[in-house]
């Protein structure tokens, strides 16, 4: 049952990823979601896989099975502890630890409830199975994080390989009230380094507070990146997020901000410099739940290659939130055939004394500008490169670490970012 709500949830996603229904029949995408949905009718559905393991795996046996297995897990903490000088590690250590806690508190709950309360139970099957999956699924993965760390330490062959296991970063901000910051986050990879990247952001602005948050991936053809950035700002604070995608991979990315108390405003500038078989995927909710509250979303991308970009942008204004502004705009530079950009900006306004627009624009090097700078003394060549760096350039006004620029736009002579920006 897990597996088969995984597997929909995960197909679901990717259908998202490719642009939403109408435009995944070429991709696969859509087959991968029928598939999984048909699974339901083989194995059963998730209900009645939750009553079985409710009552015949748990009740019956008065949770000797479910707690021998957790008892197995507990001991994987002893073996995480002597490799806790790994931050990644501490950090599996410590989420793994809660989670086994939650299943065994969930199972004696379930022991105890079942005899006298079968109708109570029930209603917890399905949630217990989801939690005993994901803990389950942890735990695994905690064992293959401590078979990484021991090759690492072995310098064992495809040690990046072993090093991408352990990559997933969890960072979290709170800037009190009146303070300031500028946080630079950086993912890089070699470029063929296969890995996957799971990470996530959580910021919280006190009243007047200040956020500059840089937000740069650089990874390789072989990675696959999710991540999460979820914000929240209080009375008058201001926080001011760029994107720079500029890696070769795979990337989905959510940022959601909520907007909560009046005087809050967040700005996102983004670009996505797509090269070879990059694909972003970049989904944006911000949520105006006060009134006078102020946001912007400017993103631009510049597509070449077999690059693909998807932007997603939204803007919710709830009720009785009056007063408030909220922008989007999304511009595209395809500069191949063979490139792609999905646009969806979007609004829900359950208030009316806003201001609320979007756009979106797609379009090509003007020929007339090329020939009008040609005429001017510069080759070809150098005019393209010009009219296409003045528009990226557009996307990144204001950026605080002005070293950043020049890596951006190949500056200096490394093809990482520069130390001054660490």
């Amino acid at each position: 049952g897990w597996c088969t709500e995984q597997s929909i949830e995960i197909a679901s996603t990717g259908v998202q990823i490719h642009g939403g229904m109408g435009f995944v029949e070429e991709t696969g995408a859509a087959q991968h979601l029928r598939d999984s949905r048909i699974t339901t009718l083989y194995e059963g559905t998730t209900g009645i896989q939750a009553n079985d393991l409710m009552g015949r795996k748990i009740a019956f046996e008065k949770g000797a099975t479910a707690r021998a297995l957790i008892d197995e897990m507990r001991q994987l903490d002893g073996e995480l502890g002597k490799l806790a000088g790994h931050p990644a590690l501490v950090v599996i250590r410590r989420n793994l630890g809660e989670g086994i806690e939650a299943l065994s508190a969930s199972v004696d709950w379930m022991v105890e409830t079942y005899p006298h309360n079968i109708k109570a139970a029930s209603a917890g099957a399905v949630p217990l199975l989801r939690l005993f999956g994901t803990v389950a699924g942890g735990w695994l993965m905690a064992k293959a994080a401590i078979i990484s760390k021991q090759r690492m330490d072995a310098n064992a062959e495809n040690f990046d390989f072993y090093r991408a296991k352990l990559a997933h970063p969890r960072v979290s901000i709170r800037l009190g009230e009146q303070a300031s910051a500028t946080v630079v986050l950086h993912h890089a990879g070699t470029p063929q380094a296969g890995a996957f990247l799971n990470s996530g952001a959580e910021i919280r602005l006190d009243a007047g507070a200040q956020l500059n948050l840089i937000v740069i991936d650089q990874s390789g053809s072989g990675t696959y990146g999710v991540g999460q950035i979820a914000a929240q700002g209080a009375r008058d604070s201001g926080l001011r997020v760029w994107l720079i995608d500029a890696g070769r991979g795979w990337v989905r990315r959510e940022l959601e901000v909520t907007l909560a108390e009046p005087g809050a405003t967040a700005t996102l500038h983004g670009l996505v410099q797509g090269r070879g078989p990059l694909q972003v995927d970049n989904q944006i909710a911000i949520r105006h739940d006060a009134p006078h509250t102020h946001s912007t979303q400017q993103t631009r991308a510049v597509l070449q290659d077999r690059s693909r970009a998807v932007f997603g942008g939204g803007v919710e204004v709830a009720s009785g939130a009056q007063g408030i502004t909220g922008r989007q705009s999304n511009a595209t530079l395809l500069l191949s055939r063979r490139a792609e950009v999905v646009t969806r900006p979007a609004l829900e306004i359950l208030a009316d004394d806003v201001q609320c627009s979007h756009g979106a624009s797609v379009g090509q090097l003007d020929e007339t500008a090329l020939f009008y700078l040609q005429s001017r003394g510069l080759d070809r060549e150098a005019a393209r490169a010009l009219l296409i760096e003045s528009f990226a350039r557009a996307a990144l006004p204001g950026m605080p670490v002005p070293p950043i620029l020049d890596w951006v736009f190949g500056r200096t002579e490394s093809s990482v970012l520069p130390d001054a920006t660490a």
